[in-house]
């Protein structure tokens, strides 16, 4: 990212509702006061965060929109994104062009093309960006993507990912844009079970057969079907298949209307392993055809915010970015 510093990391946080009043606690709690300067907020709706009593104590500036910050002739090392989806791309976009580093929250975004708009503004900027994906950097998921990567399975065959979240109506009355395809304004948003809660899980299922740390396998096909139990304007329920552009296939369920709740579990089939990962076990475990097992923990023994721990050591200490827009 930029150039080796020792001062406090300056960062701006673009969203402190929602998951992002998490990032601002996991910041204030989990990250030394001394490593960092919280040098402003950004976020229309600040007033109804759990934080904001404390964002007022410590005389934060608040701002409505990103373009208010950097419109005062402020500055920031990092920019950590945790706004709706169909804000992700203009901000982190508005953020590089002001020479930010980027931290955005998962889904990177609605299409594929505000992906590419992303790319080519990081390109242009020569910063960073980082991509909260949370699993991706954890050391479970690293060290079977390394193993994978050095053939110690063999070809992949065939992954199976299933998470099942019950989510209820307070879930999609929480703010204006859960379950939509489109703002009112007619930007695409496409929130859903897979381009949101458990963005996570799918995005595992591409990213651990990337040819290279930071890149994950590509699409080839794509079969879905989706299903809508709740009166909304997306789905809630996805079966997907997908076979990548080596021939593997990707499987992936879930759902926010199931009776029960189950955690995502997944199984790998390779030609010379099997790699499971369930409640039962608590942990990745490979067991190859001769009986042998490898275990690599859990992929949440890792703290949550990792993610953010590694964004602000990035900036610090310039290093490969492990999960960007490629990833």
């Amino acid at each position: 990212m930029i150039e080796t510093h020792t001062r406090p990391v300056s960062i701006l946080m673009v969203g402190i509702g929602g998951y992002g009043e998490l990032y601002l606690k996991t910041l204030w709690e989990d990250v030394a006061s001394e490593s960092y300067d919280l040098c402003g907020i950004v976020d229309p709706i600040a007033d109804r965060s759990a934080h904001f009593t404390q964002v007022q104590e410590c005389t934060i500036p608040v701002f409505s929109k990103i373009k208010d910050f950097y419109g005062t002739g402020s500055s920031a090392d990092l920019a950590v994104i945790a706004s709706p989806i169909h804000c992700h791309v203009p901000q982190a976009y508005t953020a590089l062009k002001h020479g930010s580093n980027v931290l955005c929250e998962k889904p990177i975004a609605g299409t594929i093309q505000d992906v590419e708009t992303l790319i080519n503004a990081r390109d242009a900027s020569g910063k960073g960006v980082m991509i909260g994906y949370q699993w991706s950097y954890s050391q479970a998921i690293q060290a079977l993507k390394m193993d994978i990567m050095s053939g110690l399975f063999g070809k992949p065959i065939r992954l199976r990912t299933l998470c099942f979240w019950p989510r209820d109506d307070i879930y999609y009355s929480r703010n204006d844009w859960a379950g939509r395809i489109k703002s009112d304004d007619g930007v695409w948003i496409l929130d859903s079970p897979v381009n949101n809660a458990m963005a996570h899980f799918l995005h595992n299922l591409f990213y651990i057969l990337g040819p290279e740390t930071h890149l994950s396998a590509i699409p080839q096909e794509v079969t879905a079907e989706l299903y809508r139990a709740v009166p909304i304007e997306n789905y809630d329920t996805a079966a997907c298949r997908i076979v990548t552009s080596d021939g593997t296939e990707l499987l992936f369920y879930g759902s926010h209307v199931t009776a029960i709740n189950k955690d995502p579990m997944f199984r790998f089939e390779f030609e010379d392993a099997v790699i499971t990962f369930d409640e039962t076990s608590g942990e990745i475990i490979a067991a190859d055809n001769k009986g042998n097992q490898k275990h690599y923990g859990s992929p949440d023994d890792d703290h949550q915010f990792r993610k953010l721990f590694d964004a602000i050591e990035a900036v610090r200490h310039p290093r490969p970015i492990i999960c960007g827009p490629e990833a």
